[in-house]
């Protein structure tokens, strides 16, 4: 079945995308009001703990949720590389059955084992980094997020599944009412003084309303749910270890590239609070935080073409592809820099008001939003591979990771570079290779030079404003 996006989903990724960003900078002048410097730097702590137990998805996220695209686009069958050609052609229930079968035994083991390890080696960092901070409440407070990482492990992927089979709509609707929950649960225990209990309590109830809506709108969209039930068909042991055999071959390397961009992102913090200390830490965070925040809206239509990405290189739509990946490239750039201005002008400004000494300077932002704008830049251009099923940027990441943490060690231990040491080592990490090896490669696949891609770009991104014009 074709997959051919609407205004308005294109419209509610935007939505979704700066709520789910902008929910994080709304709820961050509360954080800094009712937390001091050092709880608020334990919070992000949470946060990069709990990344970390992301890490055990592994890839299967990403690519279950491209089979079952391949599967909805008509494919009859799965392949370790590419894709098999399917032009004009009926979802294979049968096939798509068996997908969610693997899918759902292998998250089980998934969710289960991060969990054991965040309330054991989890809990010992928590309590080690705690230090300075008085009573136990805390413990409490990191169970509670451990439990909503649990949580959103284990049914996380029918949000994939929602994009897979193109509602990408919905996907971000439900998006949206989790965050609106988060949002006003945490102001209103933060109010309570329940601290940052209430922070983590907030987060888990995102997690649970958002995985529930993803499991309601995947098996009611198009009959979905009705047509499974149909196939009175269940996938024996056999075909369960072949489609893990399958789903390996590209998993461990999308679990590979997850591993390389914590280590890129969160691992810096973690590194952050060991040399510094934790009132450090959270303004550090905090820059990240927003430096991210820009990135991940500017690249919200990265994220939201991937379906059509995915049927247009099984159905050897190359125009479609080229017209894609330009407007892709193109609107982030735009985006980007008009998002990093803007917070620059009024942001830093607005937040300095609240807390000045928890708040990262102008130079520090800007120095952390070019890192993020070379990752994201990298990223528009290594989903034009994944989306025809080649993990094959796998290496120059995995060298890269090591090279991020590596350098940021010496520049923050023996260098004594502070802040400053952490994004160059960054920005040194990925601009030796993967800034220009994988726009160039991609390039020179789809036969654009970057002068077309400008061009093509342009003309699609006011094509694509157009549609919210008139």
């Amino acid at each position: 079945m074709k997959i051919n996006l609407s205004k308005q989903d294109i419209l509610w990724s935007y939505i979704g995308t700066i709520l789910s960003m902008g929910a994080n900078l709304l709820m961050l002048p509360f954080l800094m009001i009712f937390l001091d410097e050092n709880t608020l730097g334990l919070w992000y702590v949470f946060a990069s703990i709990g990344a970390i137990a992301t890490l055990f998805d592994f890839g299967f996220g990403v690519t279950f949720a491209r089979n079952v695209t391949y599967a909805w686009a008509g494919a009859r069958e799965l392949k370790k590389e590419g894709a098999e050609l399917a032009i004009n052609s009926e979802p294979d229930y049968r096939l798509m059955k068996k997908v969610l079968k693997t899918c759902k035994i292998i998250y089980g083991i998934i969710a289960g084992s991060a969990l054991l390890l965040l309330l054991t080696l989890g809990t010992g960092y928590v309590i080690f980094v705690s230090r300075e901070i008085n009573g136990y409440t805390y413990i409490i407070a990191w169970i509670i997020y451990a439990v909503a990482v649990f949580l959103n492990l284990y049914y996380g992927y029918y949000a994939s599944f929602l994009r897979g089979v193109g509602n990408v709509a919905q996907a971000n609707k439900n998006t949206v009412w989790a965050r609106l929950l988060q949002i006003i649960l945490m102001v209103v225990l933060l109010f309570m003084k329940f601290g940052l209990i209430g922070a983590c309590v907030a987060y888990l109830a995102y997690g649970t309303l958002f995985r529930l809506l993803g499991k309601h709108y995947f098996y009611k969209y198009k009959g979905i749910g009705e047509n499974l039930s149909k196939v009175k068909y269940e996938p024996s042991g056999d075909e369960i270890k072949e489609m893990i055999s399958i789903v390996w071959h590209n998993a461990w390397r999308d679990g590979a590239i997850s591993l390389c961009n914590y280590c890129c992102n969160q691992v810096s913090t973690l590194i952050c609070s060991a040399y510094l200390s934790l009132a450090e830490t959270g303004t550090y965070s905090i820059g990240v935080q927003i430096a991210s925040a820009i990135a991940t809206i500017a690249g919200t239509l990265y994220n939201t073409y991937q379906p059509e990405l995915q049927v247009a290189y099984i159905s050897a739509d190359k125009d479609k592809m080229r017209k894609t990946m330009s407007m892709i490239v193109v609107s982030f750039v735009y985006l980007f820099f008009l998002g990093t201005a803007s917070f620059c002008v009024i942001g830093i400004p607005f937040l300095k008001l609240i807390k000045p000494s928890a708040v990262v300077s102008i130079p520090i932002l800007i120095g952390l939003c070019v890192y993020q704008f070379i990752l994201k830049y990298r990223n528009c251009y290594t989903s034009y591979f994944s989306c025809t099923n080649r993990i094959i940027y796998v290496g120059g990441f995995t060298i890269s990771a090591i090279l991020c943490v590596g350098l940021s060690f010496v520049a923050i231990g023996p260098l004594n570079m502070g802040i400053w040491g952490l994004i160059s080592a960054q920005i040194i990490s990925q601009a030796v290779y993967n800034l220009w090896k994988w726009p160039s490669l991609g390039h020179k696949e789809l036969g654009l030079s970057i002068k077309d891609m400008i061009y093509i770009g342009n003309q699609e991104t006011v094509a694509l404003l157009k549609q919210f014009i008139i």
